[in-house]
């Protein structure tokens, strides 16, 4: 991958872990993470360094590479999640558009 590509990603490391990356950001990171094997070992090398800190304060058990496995497959379901609900909420629109045309078409609604 560019490295001016990939250094824009690695500047939203810290922000996606933190859970504070949304919408098409997060989107966009999670699919160059998955396609840039130096991204994906650099965000896990964060998360490990993160999680793993968090785990030795609070006593936590460690299989943090595959929590890490989780941890982005879970927001591949969340991304996937919210462009299923988004495509949902655009045919309820053009439903209602639709539906909303035909009775002032037929008359049924006059201003």
């Amino acid at each position: 991958m560019d490295n001016s590509e990939c250094r824009a990603y690695r500047k939203n490391f810290s922000r996606f872990l933190q859970g504070k990356l949304e919408g098409k950001d997060r989107r966009q990171l999670v699919r160059h993470v998955e396609n840039c094997a130096e991204c994906r070992e650099e965000l896990r090398i964060q998360y490990l360094l993160q999680e793993g800190m968090f785990r030795l304060e609070h006593g936590g058990t460690f299989d943090i590479n595959s929590d890490f496995e989780r941890m982005l497959v879970d927001v591949q379901k969340k991304i996937r999640q919210e462009k299923r609900r988004a495509l949902f909420y655009r045919i309820l629109m053009i439903a209602f558009l639709g539906i909303t045309y035909y009775f002032l078409g037929i008359g049924i609604v006059t201003y």
